[in-house]
């Protein structure tokens, strides 16, 4: 069995710098770690990490540095994507497993034994939305068509799929009807985890689920209105498990602590 834990839009500044004024996103961080220390102790092995961006909140190398302190504690590799609010250069800087090959893209692809993780660069420089460029098409065609007996596992920021969050589909995803085209081709079982929403939310495209994950820094409400307010929330957000065991079973797990547990 193949066990990934995904985390999303952590958007750490270093204090005294707080998010919006509001959120110490690095102290959110830290709390999100611990808890996930003790989640481990319950849920077991974990293979790898997967952090599907906005891994800082302005993309500045410090930033990158104090989140690498902190993921560091749980011992777990792990892997990044960028989100609209990183920087590449300051990426290929800090994280020495991202070597582009043919592109400053951040794209790549990690084998395990009974699964691929395909990683797909979305952003847009200098731009809240995102796209699926030709050359992130093109590497995940390839991608799939390699070993296409094993399942894979893509992971990108933004969602190829609409919210019904009206300011956030506004920075949506261009590109997606080519990704559908690629996994409506591919023999392989496919799943596709995404962060940008700071919400969980269900979908499908070109017959693979889609799942959005909850933040670490905060939380966005599910509110399908035209003149629904724009903004954040602090409550609490949750991360994801994701396993592969003759197939895909994918959990959320809160970051709060659990109540008292009562026998039946």
């Amino acid at each position: 069995m193949t066990r990934i834990i995904q985390l999303t839009d952590t958007h750490v500044v270093c204090p005294p710098n707080k998010v919006s004024g509001v959120l110490d996103t690095l102290a959110l961080f830290e709390d999100a770690i611990t808890k996930i220390e003790q989640d481990l102790e319950k849920l077991g092995h974990v293979d790898a990490i997967i952090v599907t961006g906005d891994i800082t909140d302005h993309g500045d190398v410090e930033s990158y540095d104090a989140f690498k302190a902190v993921i560091r504690r749980l011992g777990i590799p792990y892997f990044v994507i960028p989100g609209n609010h990183d920087l590449r250069s300051s990426m290929h800087h800090c994280f020495e497993n991202l070597k582009p090959a043919t592109s400053e893209e951040i794209n790549w692809v990690k084998h395990f034994p009974d699964l691929d993780i395909i990683g797909l660069d979305t952003v847009i420089p200098g731009q809240g939305g995102g796209r699926l460029s030709p050359t992130a098409l093109a590497f995940l065609e390839h991608a799939l068509t390699n070993h296409p007996d094993k399942p894979a596992l893509i992971a990108m920021h933004h969602p190829p799929f609409a919210s019904g969050i009206q300011f956030m589909d506004a920075i949506g995803l261009e590109g997606a009807d080519g990704m559908a085209e690629i996994l409506e081709k591919s023999p392989r079982e496919v799943r596709i985890i995404c962060g940008h929403l700071h919400n969980s939310i269900v979908s499908t495209i070109g017959g693979a689920t889609v799942l959005s994950s909850p933040a670490t820094a905060s939380s966005f409400l599910t509110d399908h209105r035209s003149d629904a307010p724009v903004g954040f929330t602090q409550d609490p957000g949750g991360y994801m498990l994701h396993e592969w065991n003759k197939g895909f079973r994918s959990t959320y797990l809160p970051l709060t602590s659990s109540g008292q547990l009562y026998p039946f």
